[in-house]
């Protein structure tokens, strides 16, 4: 793997962990944030944590399979 998809997959790895603590914890801040509040006035805070988490979880374990060759997805 080249430096630019090691980067490129550990930035994956920790925004998707940065989202799912954010949306476990529910941090003010991240929810405050006026991207976020769009979400949340469209389909309520509970939803946009749920959401949050999930797509956190996937870019995790996105970032995880290729940085550390763990063949859990097949792309």
């Amino acid at each position: 793997m080249n430096e630019n998809g090691t980067l490129l997959n550990s930035l994956f790895l920790f925004f998707g962990v940065l989202l799912f603590v954010a949306s476990v914890f529910n941090w003010k801040y991240f929810f405050g944030l006026r991207k976020a509040q769009i979400l949340v006035k469209a389909i309520g805070l509970n939803a946009t944590r749920i959401f949050y988490a999930l797509l956190g979880l996937f870019f995790a374990v996105v970032g995880a399979n290729q940085l550390f060759a763990l063949d859990i997805l097949s792309f």
